[in-house]
């Protein structure tokens, strides 16, 4: 995991890519209410994510993608129950 890791941010250096491109979905998602586009966000920032927790000011940061997760679950459960009201 740290080899693939370290050839996505290090080697490639997706580091800044992938956190601006994890935000603008993140905020996209926000305004649609859309699950896929939260869920992606937090798959784009699991690297960045996975990077800060090996400091030790900042392990928690591991977690930081399961808000986006949780938020893709829940606005997933909102559109299933505004279907099944329809």
């Amino acid at each position: 995991m740290e080899e693939f890791m370290g050839l996505l941010l290090g080697a490639l250096k997706l580091f800044y890519p992938l956190l601006i491109a994890s935000v603008i979905f993140f905020i996209y998602a926000l305004i649609k209410r859309s699950w896929k586009l939260m869920l992606m966000s937090a798959i784009l920032l699991y690297p960045d994510a996975w990077y800060f927790s090996e400091s030790p000011r900042f392990p928690w940061a591991i977690f930081v993608p399961l808000i986006q997760f949780v938020l893709a679950i829940l606005f997933y459960l909102k559109r299933e129950n505004s279907r099944e009201i329809d």
